[in-house]
């Protein structure tokens, strides 16, 4: 299955299975959301970090750094897990932005 035309693998990505998924407001997903590891959680941090790139205008996929990244966000969410993984990830933002 991995190596099938991409637009057979896209009628995959359209089943039913997606057309259940729940709509998530990000900006209210919690560091606890984010720690339990769900899948739910999986996605969320893939969302969260394209979205980041995006407002960036950050084109390319550095995978030790999007590890760095991640592993920076889990100990925060860590500290304090009622916080959203957003303004987590704002107060790390803004942490480096002072450097």
């Amino acid at each position: 299955r991995h190596t099938r035309y991409w637009r057979d693998w896209s009628s995959d990505v359209c089943s039913s299975d997606l057309t259940q998924a729940e709509v998530m407001d990000m900006s209210k997903f919690t560091c606890k959301e984010l720690l339990s590891g769900s899948p739910d959680a999986t996605e969320a941090a893939i969302w969260t970090s394209g979205y980041y790139n995006g407002l960036h205008k950050n084109t390319k996929l550095d995978l030790t750094s999007m590890k760095h990244n991640a592993e920076m966000v889990m100990a925060a969410c860590k500290d304090d897990p009622k916080k959203t993984v957003m303004q987590t990830v704002n107060t790390l933002l803004s942490g480096e932005k002072k450097k």
